[in-house]
């Protein structure tokens, strides 16, 4: 089995919900992939018994699929890539490397997923709240980009009340494609990756 690491640090967040979703959409089901929650890019280290046990017992590969980040929070593609590679060597285990949004460039997995709405069906969505966030000037604080996706899924009308009532466990539907586009050229990168190691 392979196992996949990701940088959220647990099960119930969109990030997770979401590479579940987007593993079972390629026809990878929870037997053939384990994903794992790192907790945060420096917590690496505390998986790497998993990542050597992976290897050794003949089970797979190890993939992480962190975020790139940008100068701006201390990271960027080829920074954080040379961190990890550097954690891995430390660790003495291997492991392919993914980092959000496209595996080139600087940014992290609310970049790839802002990609991944369905703008046209929701340009009034959009454009309201652009004009939201203009109006809020220097004087406040804008929500960030997490903060705007989930009021992206949660203001949608439609849902069920347990659809609302788990948003806050990750599960932004996004095998809905009302919502979602997970056919948009924006994930090329990541499902080649995928298709490539498992």
């Amino acid at each position: 089995m392979t196992r996949i690491y990701l940088e959220t640090g647990k099960k119930s967040t969109f990030e997770y919900v979401f590479m579940r979703t987007l593993l079972g959409s390629m026809g990878y089901g929870s037997g053939k992939v384990e994903i794992l929650c790192a907790d945060g890019k420096d917590n690496l280290h505390n998986l790497a018994n998993k990542m050597r046990e992976t290897v050794l017992e003949g089970k797979g590969r190890n993939l992480i699929v962190f975020d790139a980040d940008t100068e701006a929070n201390g990271g960027g593609f080829q920074k954080r890539k040379g961190e990890i590679e550097r954690q891995l060597a430390a660790m003495g285990v291997e492991a392919d490397l993914f980092l959000f949004p496209n595996n080139a460039d600087d940014g992290d997995f609310e970049t790839l997923l802002e990609k991944l709405i369905q703008a046209g069906e929701h340009k009034l969505f959009l454009d309201c709240y652009g004009d939201y966030e203009r109006c809020l000037g220097d004087r406040y604080f804008a929500p960030n980009r997490k903060g705007r996706l989930h009021t992206y899924i949660s203001a949608q009308k439609g849902l069920t009340q347990a659809q609302r009532k788990n948003l806050g466990k990750g599960e932004w539907l996004f095998d809905d494609s009302r919502f979602w586009n997970l056919e948009s050229g924006a994930l090329d990168a990541l499902k080649r990756f995928l298709a490539e190691k498992l």
